[in-house]
């Protein structure tokens, strides 16, 4: 495949970034200064410059601490299952569809620290934008930390409440979530295409699904099915980017990995 062949779902927006660009050129003093706050804590990670800053954010009923997201995918061609143990045996935790959003923004918007609080380059950053969100060879996915379950099904037909599992642990050898919410005013049905990329992550439900009043794009969504055995992962391909929120946890696949995050403050699940 020839470069005129990729295709950005949506551009990196630069605010910000070429300014500090041009600062490190000119060794402007005027640069964002190192932020040294965002290491500590951090102290018995290897190679914080590998990781991104996340702010610690709510969003109605959900919230979630300072942490750090690496910049690559690991565990690749494990199932979601396998990804989490994985993970719990490093201490680390996959990313919840709400994070992953707020993850997107934070690349796409705003000035991006490395784990040891210093600035990176907007060549990085696109870089990573890149891998996850252009439609182009070869297949890039990663799990995210949902697990869809119905409850109250009548005679296992009809009615019945979709929920989604997430902050999952390990207990017992089992993956297990921390926390469930009812799923209401997400989008029912699958878009393909498609949502809008901007849209669903400037308004996206504190679950981090897209509303029901989304507007048109070419962002694919498949939603969560009511099997009990659907969870999600973000994909993109040589012909399209998309959100499955009704993946079988059991799919695997070389391109397919997981983003072993941790929490700033040393605490795990």
């Amino acid at each position: 495949m020839t470069h005129n062949n990729l295709r950005p779902l949506l551009p990196v927006n630069p605010k910000g970034l070429d300014d500090v660009a041009d600062a490190l050129l000119k060794n402007d003093s005027n640069i964002p200064p190192q932020d040294d706050s965002l290491s500590s804590g951090f102290t018995n990670i290897q190679s914080p410059e590998k990781y991104i800053f996340l702010p610690g954010k709510s969003h109605g009923s959900f919230s979630y601490s300072d942490m750090f997201v690496p910049m690559d995918r690991t565990h690749q061609g494990k199932n979601w299952s396998d990804a989490h143990l994985a993970l719990y045996q490093e201490g680390a935790f996959m990313l919840t569809i709400r994070q992953f959003v707020d993850f997107l923004n934070l690349l796409r918007h705003d000035i991006v620290h490395d784990g040891n609080g210093r600035v990176v380059n907007k060549s990085k950053v696109g870089a990573i934008l890149d891998d996850i969100l252009t439609v182009r060879d070869p297949y890039r996915a990663e799990w995210l930390d949902a697990d869809f379950k119905v409850k109250d099904k009548k005679l296992k037909v009809v009615g019945g409440k979709l929920y989604m599992n997430y902050e999952h642990t390990i207990v017992k050898g089992v993956v297990t979530s921390k926390r469930s919410e009812e799923m209401q005013g997400y989008l029912a049905g699958d878009k393909t295409p498609g949502i809008d990329l901007d849209d669903w992550l400037k308004n996206a439900l504190p679950s981090g699904l897209p509303s029901a009043n989304f507007k048109d794009g070419k962002l694919y969504y498949y939603e969560p099915d009511w099997d009990n055995n659907s969870v999600a992962r973000f994909c993109a391909n040589s012909d399209w980017a998309y959100l499955v929120c009704s993946g079988y946890p059991s799919d695997t696949g070389g391109g397919l990995g997981v983003r072993a995050c941790r929490e700033k403050n040393g605490g795990t699940r």
